[in-house]
């Protein structure tokens, strides 16, 4: 490879802009959510996973509004879980309007498991992944 070509590499990698992944991995609460009767009744097990692609923002340690809070992806969770849900995608989808309002956020990727819910199976559940464009679409 010569010199060229080389610099030609270095000058298309400057034109990727930096992006950021914030995640929750493997959040577990209770909550009643589901279409079936006996679903409405008694909260089971549930398990998140999401991970959120951002525009890199300065930092400023010590200021909260300059990052992705995951803390605040978890509020919002249970905030949303407040709420009578029959189907986990009606849950999810409010649950990543609400996620995009927030300008710098590119991409979400959620998976919701319901834990134990059938036999003979760890978890059911849906992954959802949703770009900017996506939601803007709405």
């Amino acid at each position: 490879m010569n010199k060229t070509n080389i610099i030609k590499i270095f000058e298309h990698k400057k034109k990727i802009k930096s992006k950021e992944i914030i995640f929750v991995k493997n959040y577990t609460c209770k909550a009643i959510i589901g279409y079936h009767a006996f679903e409405k009744v008694k909260p089971q097990k549930l398990r998140f996973n999401v991970e959120v692609l951002s525009k890199k923002k300065k930092v400023i340690d010590g200021n909260l509004n300059s990052v992705i809070n995951y803390e605040e992806i978890i509020n919002k969770i249970n905030f949303f879980l407040k709420k009578k849900y029959n189907f986990l995608e009606s849950f999810a989808n409010d649950l990543i309007n609400e996620i995009f309002l927030n300008q710098n956020i590119l991409n979400i990727k959620i998976k919701i498991e319901k834990l134990n819910i059938i036999k003979n199976t760890e978890s059911v559940g849906i992954e959802f992944t949703k770009t900017r464009n996506d939601y803007e679409k709405l």
